[in-house]
């Protein structure tokens, strides 16, 4: 039995501990998994590339060089009304994008930084892990490793 913290509107249980203070922990270890170090662009991309799909495959798209067997240069992240996609430029640098889609059309393509693009990623990985026990699954394997 819990009790209802009004402050927060979480349930709180017995001992203290919260699915939604262990997910808000999750978001932000996820965030900080996810930033983006513009020196470390290549590593971090197939890093990215490998873990979204292994644990998320029907969400993740990846492009690579050489006819799909070279470097990955741009990872997209497909959740409903929302894509996040990250990519190599021609000179190493990274672009991060957030596309609004509609009925499969794209509506809008917002430029963010980095950091900003992976809050927001790590934000709506958690909101789909609440609904969703396979993306709860991958991302506490992509947190833990």
């Amino acid at each position: 039995m819990g009790i209802l913290c009004p402050e927060h509107c979480i349930q709180v249980d017995d001992r203290g501990m919260t699915d939604d203070l262990n997910l808000a922990l999750e978001v932000d270890v996820l965030a900080a998994s996810l930033s983006l170090d513009q020196r470390e662009s290549g590593d971090l991309l197939t890093l990215l590339a490998q873990k979204f799909e292994k644990g998320l495959p029907r969400n993740t798209q990846v492009e690579r060089r050489l006819f799909g067997l070279g470097a990955v240069y741009t990872v997209t992240l497909c959740f409903d009304d929302y894509h996040y996609q990250v990519s190599r430029e021609q000179y190493g640098d990274l672009s991060a994008k957030v596309i609004k889609v509609v009925r499969g059309i794209k509506i809008k393509t917002t430029e963010l930084p980095t950091a900003e693009w992976s809050q927001q990623v790590a934000e709506a990985l958690a909101r789909m892990a609440v609904q969703n026990a396979e993306v709860r699954e991958a991302l506490t394997r992509f947190v833990v490793g």
